[in-house]
């Protein structure tokens, strides 16, 4: 079974087909990348907090509704979903210099 995912949630394959640029094509996904997923998520240390600011965080994250981003107990945040590490990282001020298109 296809499953077809874009930010960080699941899509039907109407939406997934609608969107520019996606899609399937003789049995192959066209223009897609691989990118952060449940199962292997970006870890990141840069883009965390400290222990004593996870609360603050996670409000901070529930507060501008960006799905995707999981703050660890310890600080670290797993991102699944790039548009939700861009969400974050604009509301935090932060640019990406390093980023993709559509990252920074």
């Amino acid at each position: 079974m296809i499953r077809f995912k874009v930010n960080g949630k699941y899509v039907t394959r109407e939406e997934w087909d609608a969107m520019p640029g996606a899609g399937i094509q003789a049995g192959c996904v066209r223009h897609s990348t691989k990118t952060y997923q449940e199962s292997d998520p970006l870890v990141s240390d840069g883009l965390g907090c400290m222990k004593d600011q996870v609360g603050e965080m996670r409000e901070t994250i529930k507060r501008h509704n960006i799905r995707g981003v999981k703050v660890r107990p310890n600080g670290q945040l797993e991102i699944t979903s790039r548009q939700g590490r861009k969400e974050l990282m604009r509301v935090r001020g932060l640019h990406d210099g390093d980023g993709g298109y559509g990252d920074g």
